[in-house]
């Protein structure tokens, strides 16, 4: 009887197997052209390259789309100014046809050509640019990271709450909209919650007197929303000064630090950073996407995984997301309707959902900076 009911629900069970598999995508012949632009020398270069390392990783996983067009990757140098960047984007839109465009590039160079953008009519997806303004007013820019009011909020509270800091003083680069930004809201945030500003300063100016002003107003606290040579400008004269305060930064810091001065990441030891990812602690969790991309990306380029590379993995995941929801045609306007109503999208460790106006909603997570890695604190939802 048993042997008779095990041959009964065996092809039962091979049918019920089968449907757990998905069905190998068949190539229509068909290409369909995605724009990739970020800068390829001067400073910035890391931008640029590694994020471009991390879209190339997520098209290896997945070269075609759901109806079997296969994505074809289109590069472009964001040169060193606006007019370059524009000339890019024009290039890809007109002369190449790409249906989408990734923008690699930071704050202050994509809110010079936000409304640029708009002309072209084509989805575009910031991979870096986290000011509020980059996607205010625009109708056709996702921002893929947090943006700058979350993080900045973030690291206020995490100072107040649980490192339970009452004097902090911020140290920014006043000319620069993404670090002017985020002093702005931590200050009004730290102040609002019962904290003491002991100094707000711009990096131009600080040396050796104006540190120890703020080391002798008990300051316990540095936030330093800075470049990786900005934040080596003010860690080289604290360590002259051999004063040692908590310090907390910004997203990116440890990724611009790994590819600008590999040798100077020890200088960084021990600082607190706002960021999209972490790579050890209790709260990291890789998704799918998460573990495929890490095989990928060993396989395909030497070197570290940071949060430049992660970022551009989820980016090319998240447009081929958008471009599978467009079942009659891959078109521009599609695509962009889709990018912007996406909901709970796994992207490499958490869940990604991005709202009508392009503005993306996604933990943050607070980590230490240890040994070249972060190390998860607490992620916030």
């Amino acid at each position: 009887m048993k042997r008779l009911l095990l041959i009964l629900l065996l092809p039962l069970l091979m049918a019920a197997h089968g449907c757990d598999r998905a069905a190998p995508v068949v190539p229509s012949g068909t290409v369909v052209k995605v724009g990739f632009i970020g800068p390829q020398t001067g400073s910035d270069f890391v931008y640029g390259e590694e994020t471009l390392q991390g879209v190339m990783t997520a098209h290896s996983l997945q070269p075609l789309l759901a109806n079997g067009d296969r994505v074809e990757i289109i590069q472009a140098d964001s040169g060193h100014d606006a007019v370059s960047v524009q000339a890019a984007m024009r290039g890809l839109v007109d002369e190449d046809g790409v249906v989408a465009i990734l923008l690699a590039m930071d704050s202050e160079s994509l809110l010079e050509v936000a409304a640029f953008v708009d002309t072209l009519e084509t989805p575009a997806i910031a991979l870096i640019a986290s000011h509020p303004g980059v996607v205010e007013g625009s109708g056709y820019i996702t921002q893929l990271p947090f943006d700058d009011t979350t993080q900045s909020t973030v690291a206020a509270l995490f100072v107040r709450d649980e490192l339970l800091i009452k004097r902090a003083a911020v140290i920014a680069d006043f000319d620069n909209p993404h670090s002017r930004y985020l002093k702005d809201t931590f200050e009004q945030k730290f102040t609002s919650t019962g904290g003491e500003l002991t100094g707000s300063h711009d990096v131009t100016g600080i040396n050796d007197a104006l540190l120890r002003h703020l080391e002798a107003r008990d300051t316990r606290l540095l936030y330093l929303p800075l470049s990786a040579r900005e934040t080596l400008q003010v860690t080289s004269v604290l360590g002259e000064m051999g004063w040692n305060p908590e310090i907390i930064t910004s997203d990116g810091l440890l990724a611009s630090m790994l590819g600008e001065f590999p040798d100077r990441v020890n200088e960084l030891e021990g600082m607190y950073a706002t960021d999209l990812f972490s790579d050890t602690g209790e709260f990291v969790k890789h998704g799918r996407l998460g573990r495929r991309a890490e095989v990928s990306f060993a396989e395909l380029f030497d070197g570290q995984k940071n949060t430049f590379t992660g970022l551009g993995v989820e980016s090319y995941a998240l447009l081929v997301h958008a471009m599978n929801r467009c079942v009659e045609s891959i078109d521009r306007n599609c695509i962009n309707r889709g990018l912007r109503s996406t909901r709970d999208f796994e992207g490499t460790m958490s869940r990604i959902s991005i709202d009508e106006s392009g503005r993306a909603h996604r933990p943050v997570y607070v980590n230490t900076i240890r040994d070249g890695y972060l190390e998860s604190v607490v992620k916030v939802y």
